[in-house]
């Protein structure tokens, strides 16, 4: 399964960045505040929306949300339009106090004094087709890097933020997306926010239905694709696991020839997928004669940490992860396939992963004041992450209960209910000492299976009633997982076990 040596394309891309030297990185963490965001000319804007300038504007940096509009700064406010909304509804006098030099979008208000590109066509354009043409133009006029594509029913966001880390290492600028930013409008937000002297840029791309990683493909154009895994999301649109493969593979469909496809060899709905003739293949996983190999992985520091060592030819490196899950493991396989494309050695990898910090609500560990142990995984959920999430509770060395909170797991069509109950049944197989139910699917799942009565089995309609219901259950040397599709609002749960007031014994 070990690929053929890299193209002179990419050896080129990748000795330039060893050679690069002098750069400083700057980490984005949040969509409100990113003090290194390029500017932007008002003739570019109107360029790269094929609109026209109809009232010039200074440059300044994009702008999608008033609410993020600062005092004293030139933005550009991009009004975007929705199903359910229209930004420019928010569009007045009053942002000029705010730093709003300039509008981009269908129309602004009467006695709009300040900038203006309206955006091509007329009448009430989606502008967020507008917003897609702009990053295009980001990418193909602003970006001189190489870009890094990260898709997979679980694990992008952290395996995201561990390619960005290990290649911090470099020395070269680089970029990753924020929070999970992966559909059309945070893909196309983080090509339009990435300065103009990025060197490497890892950007995750999500998807719902057939054709939307294609799309996303075609606005990003990564050097380097890869694909995680294949797990049982967004069933409700596309029926089976062997569709939503295929609609993973969309990301490989256009890649040139040079561009790099990393493939998880674990996964056979993964390993299997077409790529076009002449593109590389590097592979990620267990399997013997991967790229990169998953040697062993286990718990460490009581469950804390996960102990790991990979494989690459004839080295071999070890080291711990400082954050519980056992799948992290196989997340840090994937972004050390990647990183050592780039001239990493397995140790340097090593060592930045040992240093790894979780993403928020990803398997984040947080204790509260009042001593509880929490492990907030509450960005998402489907039956993959949330039977990791379970094992990864069971794993924490814990003095009092261990304590599951889950909320509904979405999208999964004809299997939800089916999906639910296994859940409830790796809960039990596992001595889980008291579940937290939140949504209508796992009621029906625990009536199903004879446990909506068991006393160690709480269940609200959402998680506010639960959160209320749960803390008066809870011991200040629990552990607790709490989890659930983003809907679900989990963090509700969370939020209510952080202000409780618990006695701890001295």
């Amino acid at each position: 399964m070990t690929s053929t040596p890299s193209s002179t394309h990419f050896l080129t891309i990748k000795n330039t960045f060893i050679s690069t030297k002098n750069h400083i990185h700057t980490s984005l963490n949040t969509p409100l505040h990113a003090p290194n965001s390029p500017i932007w000319t008002a003739s570019e804007i109107a360029e790269s929306v094929h609109g026209k300038l109809l009232k010039w504007g200074p440059p300044g940096t994009i702008c999608t949300d008033t609410r993020a509009l600062q005092p004293n700064t030139n933005q550009w406010f991009f009004a975007i339009t929705g199903q359910h909304f229209d930004a420019h509804d928010f569009i007045s006098p009053q942002l000029y106090g705010k730093g709003c030099v300039g509008v981009i979008g269908n129309r602004v208000c009467e006695g709009w004094d300040n900038g203006f590109v309206q955006v091509e066509g007329n009448g009430n354009v989606n502008t967020v087709d507008s917003l897609i043409n702009m990053a295009s133009y980001a990418r193909n006029k602003r970006f001189n890097g190489v870009l890094v594509g990260v898709t997979g029913s679980v694990g992008k966001s952290t395996t995201k933020s561990m390619i960005a880390l290990a290649l911090e290492s470099l020395g070269v600028n680089v970029f990753k997306s924020y929070g999970n930013w992966n559909n059309r409008v945070g893909v196309a937000l983080s090509l339009i926010g990435m300065d103009r002297n990025v060197d490497i840029a890892v950007l995750e791309m999500g998807m719902s239905g057939k054709g939307e990683i294609l799309e996303l493909a075609r606005m990003v154009r990564p050097e380097i694709r890869v694909v995680l895994n294949v797990g049982a999301s967004h069933l409700e649109n596309l029926g089976s696991l062997e569709e939503v493969a295929m609609a993973k593979s969309e990301i490989f469909r256009e890649a040139k020839l040079g561009d790099i496809c990393v493939f998880n060899a674990d996964d056979p709905l993964v390993s299997t997928l077409p790529v076009p003739h002449g593109v590389r293949k590097v592979f990620f996983g267990r399997r013997m004669g991967c790229d990169v190999r998953l040697v062993a992985a286990e718990t460490a520091d009581g469950g804390l940490g996960v102990r790991v060592v990979l494989e690459k030819e004839k080295e071999m490196v070890k080291f711990v992860i400082p954050s519980p899950g056992l799948h992290l493991a196989l997340d840090a396989c994937a972004a050390a396939a990647v990183a050592t494309l780039f001239g990493l050695s397995l140790a340097q990898v090593g060592k930045s992963f040992s240093k790894f910090v979780p993403v928020h609500m990803r398997s984040e560990l947080q204790v509260a004041r009042n001593g509880i142990k929490i492990v907030n995984d509450a960005y998402n959920a489907n039956p993959l992450s949330t039977r990791a999430a379970i094992d990864l509770l069971q794993s924490i060395a814990c003095d009092g209960n261990r304590v599951a909170i889950l909320g509904d797991m979405l999208e999964l069509g004809s299997i939800e209910i089916e999906s639910h109950e296994k859940i409830l049944s790796h809960c039990c197989d596992s001595n889980i000492d008291l579940v937290g139910l939140a949504g209508n699917r796992f009621l029906i799942a625990a009536k199903n299976m004879n446990l909506n009565r068991v006393k160690n089995i709480v269940h609200a309609n959402d998680a506010k009633i639960l959160a209320q219901k749960i803390v008066k259950r809870l011991k200040f040397n629990d552990v607790v997982l709490v989890k659930g599709s983003r809907a679900m609002q989990m963090e509700k749960v969370v939020d209510a076990i952080k202000a409780m007031s618990i006695h701890i014994p001295p």
